[in-house]
Parts: structure tokens; C-alpha cells; sequence
């Protein structure tokens, strides 16, 4: 069986256990016990598996990134060093001063060149906005309706897997609630939350808006 991974080998470890988790870590899979657990021996295992891929192929050209003004240079060099963990003060300088906000010498996203640009905010809850902004003039410009898809959600009840007590982390499974039937009106109370706050919820609430 041929298996083809893609993606970005410089990302950095996942926020969900960091560098302790199994491809990062320097002691997963080293040490083979008898009474090892059924998580330790899937973690080796995996592991040891990763490890048999031996043909990789690095691509080197930033094709996102072409143009070669003074500015397009600073920020191709941001983003590289970005991926190692190796920013510079001259590459926090540069990104500091795409920061929108009042003042001559700062960007404006009322400025027509950032119309359709990507925008990197602090909050959920402000990317939430633009998106949703963005959508209502998107379906306006190109005369189409915009539709609001609501999803069908449950009640979900997450619990802790037993396990020895290692020093991290406890992994979480879920399984769906004897009563999973949502009440309209709790649905709507739901709809009607922020897209960022319905992570305090044990219930997958989300809607996307589209173009019919």
C-alpha cells in the first residue's frame, strides 16, 4: 500500500500536549514493558510507524509569495523564520507595523488594497465579525441571496478515559447522552449565541452562511 503525507514539517507541536506527544517525543517507543498501556503501546506503535516512511520530498520555493518589492522580501523572511520558531527583532518590527489602528503611519482596512486580503485578528469573536460582514457584502456585490444553515445538533456528554496516572493528560472520549433531543427553544437560545462562546457548551452549535 503506497500512503502519500503532505503538509508542513516545520509547524509546531500541536497545543494538545506539545512536544509529549508521540511524533515529538524523544521517549515514546524507546522503552517496551509488559505492563505498558493500551495508549502507551498505540503511541509506539504509531510511531514506529511514522518512522518507516523514509522518501520525503521538501518543496522550497514559497509559491504564495513571488514578488520581490522590499516589503514582499521582509515578509517571505517573517514567515520563514516563523516555522522555526526563530522570528528576529527586525521580523516582529516588520510584522508590528501591519497592525491596523489609528495614526498616519499605521494600515487602514478601510484602504480599497485591503479589500479581499486575509486578516489576522486577536479573537474568535472578531474574526466571526469579518467573516460574517464579508459574506453579507460578498452576496450583495453579486446580487445573490445569502442563507443562513442552521445545524442539527445534540447533546453530548464527554467523560475521562481511566487510566494509570502518568502526568499528563487524560484523554477524553464523548459519547451521545441518553436524552440527546435539544427543546426548540434551547436550539434557539443556541442559534442565537456568538460563534466564539459555543465552546462553553457540551454541544456542537454552529451555522455558515452561503450564496444561493
Amino acid at each position: 500500500m503506497n500512503v502519500i503525507f503532505a503538509g508542513d514539517f516545520a509547524q509546531l507541536p500541536p497545543v494538545g500536549g506539545g512536544e509529549a506527544i508521540a511524533l515529538y517525543s524523544g521517549n515514546v517507543g524507546t522503552q517496551i514493558y509488559s505492563g505498558m498501556s493500551h495508549y502507551g503501546q498505540e503511541s509506539a506503535i504509531g510511531k514506529a510507524l511514522w518512522h518507516q516512511v523514509t522518501t520525503v520530498v521538501i518543496l522550497r520555493q514559497n509559491m504564495r509569495q513571488k514578488n520581490q518589492s522590499v516589503e514582499d522580501s521582509k515578509f517571505r523572511t517573517a514567515l520563514e523564520n516563523m516555522r522555526y520558531k526563530a522570528c528576529t527583532s527586525e521580523d516582529i518590527k516588520f510584522l508590528q507595523s501591519r497592525v491596523t489602528g489609528p495614526g498616519s503611519m499605521r494600515p487602514k482596512l478601510a484602504e480599497k488594497k485591503f479589500r479581499n486580503i486575509s486578516i489576522i485578528t486577536a479573537w474568535n469573536s472578531q474574526k466571526d465579525r469579518i467573516n460574517e460582514l464579508g459574506c453579507a457584502r460578498f452576496a450583495k456585490e453579486t446580487g445573490q441571496h445569502l442563507v443562513d444553515l442552521y445545524s442539527i445538533d445534540k447533546w453530548v456528554v464527554y467523560e475521562d478515559i481511566p487510566g494509570k496516572i502518568t502526568g499528563r493528560p487524560r484523554k477524553r472520549r464523548s459519547k451521545l447522552a441518553k436524552n440527546i433531543t435539544i427543546s426548540a427553544t434551547d436550539q434557539e437560545r443556541l442559534w442565537k449565541l456568538p460563534h466564539h462562546a459555543s465552546h462553553h457548551l457540551l454541544v456542537s452549535c454552529q451555522y455558515v452562511w452561503v450564496c444561493q
